[in-house]
Order: C-alpha cells, then structure tokens, then sequence
C-alpha cells in the first residue's frame, strides 16, 4: 500500500471511531423523571400537529421550527421505557426514577435548562472532510505522477549532465558522486546493473558492448584515476576534480555521437 492511500485509510478509520463514539455516547446518556428532552426531527411529511399527537405520553413544553427540522422539548413525570415512532425510525426514551440513583448530600436543585438528546453529527460535514481528503490525495497523486513523467521524459545523459550540474567539487565525497552518476547512466543506456562493482569489474561486464567498445580506454584511464582519489588517501583538490569531471563529460559526449552513428545506420 502506498503511503498516499495509508494517509486517507488512517484519515477515514479516525473518522469512523469518532462517530461510533459519539453514537455510544447518545446511547448510554441518562434521563430522569422532570428533565427536559430536547430532539431534533427531520421529515418533510410531517407537522407541528403529529408531533404533538406522536409525543401524546409526554408533555410536549416547546416546538420550533429550524429550516426543514423541528426542535421539540418535552418531558415525563412518569418512569419508564417509551418508544415514538417517526416514519421508519423508532426513537426509545427510558425515564429513569427520579433520586434512586442520584446522591446527593444536599439539598436537590432541579435543572431548569434543556437537557440534550446527545452530541449530534451532521453527515453531510463528515461527507464534505471526506471529499476533500479524497480531494488532497488526488491531487498528490497526480503531481507525483507528472513529476516521474517529467522525469522519464529527459534521457539519460540529460540526467547525467543534471546531476553532475548539481554536485559541489568542493564535497570531499565527490569523485564517489561523480562515479555513481556515470555508473546510472552506463546502466541506462546498456541494460545492465554495474552498481556496486570495483572498476576492473565494470570494465569486465561492458568491454562486450558495441557502444563503449571505441571509448573503453578512456574509461579505463578514468576509473583507475578516479579510484587514486578514492581509495589511496590521496586528497584531490578542486582543480583535480574539475578535471575529473570535465573528462567524463567527454567520454559520456563520445558515447552519445557513437549511439547517433548507429541509429542512423539502422
């Protein structure tokens, strides 16, 4: 799995445990006798009068209306479990007795304010946070896959030019940089995988290649050069790795006219 589509299963599954918490939270949220209940119904068939018929066993205290919904506040003297039924939705109110399962040291101070039905989710915004994570991702998406186009657009020895455009010689590292980098252009252009090999090794698995074979020389030279600074302790200075470089350039030119001759003759 991609790190992309990681990023928006983590995204939707904290969206999902987010809710499921809110609709547990709803669930196991007390009523007592005298408390006031206040619920939102959305339903486009029905009116303020079978609202008040629906909710005939309690005492219906207030009905507003809120855009397409009504907010109704109601309340029960009576304990016991109620069931209302909206359309095809079934709403369940249990009244629990009123101070057998409170205590209080004190004097008891009833709660004149609404009491919440519970936290409420509006799905359309969760349905909005979802199209613009599915938004986001799409569009990394797409630049990632411009960005390899663009890269597999350019040939090998554009990047290889590239890449050594942007190497400092003042790196200490930087005959090894300037190695690697011809070694991916060698591997693009002749199909073959020299990465990780000494030099002489290099040289044995290109010397049959037909389109090194006129520079094999040259590259001999610049390897066993290339390998004083690397490995003899030997500290090359700017001027020599300059040279190094500009050597290389020349080789990777050769290489470059050679595969135009014969593409030509083919």
């Amino acid at each position: 799995m991609k790190k992309g589509n990681k990023v928006l299963f983590l995204i939707i599954l904290v969206l999902f445990l987010f809710v499921s918490s809110v609709s547990v939270l709803a669930k196991t949220r007390s009523i007592y006798v005298g408390d006031l209940i206040e619920l939102k119904v959305t339903s486009k068939d029905i009116s303020i009068e079978d609202l008040r018929d629906k909710f005939k066993d309690f005492d219906v205290v207030d009905i507003k209306e809120d855009d397409d919904s009504f907010i109704i506040t109601i309340r029960s003297f009576e304990p016991g479990e109620k069931t209302v039924l909206i359309g095809d939705k079934e709403i369940k109110i249990d009244i629990k007795s009123t101070l057998e399962e409170i205590k209080r040291d004190g004097i008891f101070e009833g709660d004149l304010n609404p009491l919440s039905s519970g936290a409420y989710v509006e799905w359309k915004y969760v349905l909005i946070i979802l199209l613009g994570v599915f938004l986001i991702t799409g569009l990394i998406s797409l630049w990632r896959y411009i960005k390899d186009k663009r890269k597999a657009a350019i040939t090998p020895y554009e990047r290889f030019i590239c890449q050594t455009k942007n190497m400092s010689p003042e790196e200490e590292v930087y005959p090894v940089k300037l190695t690697g980098s011809f070694k991916e252009y060698i591997e693009a252009i002749c199909s073959c995988r020299i990465r990780g090999k000494t030099s002489s090794e290099i040289m044995d698995e290109i010397n049959g290649m037909p389109v090194l074979k006129p520079v094999l020389e040259d590259l001999e030279r610049w390897f066993s050069e290339c390998d004083v600074y690397k490995f003899s302790g030997i500290a090359a200075t700017i001027k020599d790795k300059q040279e190094l470089l500009g050597k290389l350039i020349e080789i990777a030119g050769k290489i470059e006219d050679i595969k135009r001759e014969n593409h030509v003759s083919h």
